[in-house]
């Protein structure tokens, strides 16, 4: 692989990095959001909609991670 397509691979990388950022942000926004529900109404669908957010983006981010990583080794 010549030097401008690892270049491309590595803006590539700092591009998904940016977003699994972008990312952790929201998904700290909805996890103060959930904790802040009361607890009576946190198994309510607002609140079943907010974990299921969270368990999505949560493996969303971890996703990103692996990607992240495997680029790092070319």
């Amino acid at each position: 692989m010549n030097k401008q397509r690892r270049q491309k691979i590595r803006d590539v990388k700092k591009e998904i990095e940016n977003c699994k950022e972008n990312l952790q942000k929201i998904l700290d926004e909805e996890q103060d959001y959930f904790d802040n529900i009361p607890e009576n109404l946190q198994g309510s669908m607002r609140g079943s909609d907010s974990e299921d957010a969270i368990d999505t983006m949560e493996n969303c981010i971890e996703d990103l991670e692996n990607i992240i990583n495997e680029l790092m080794e070319i």
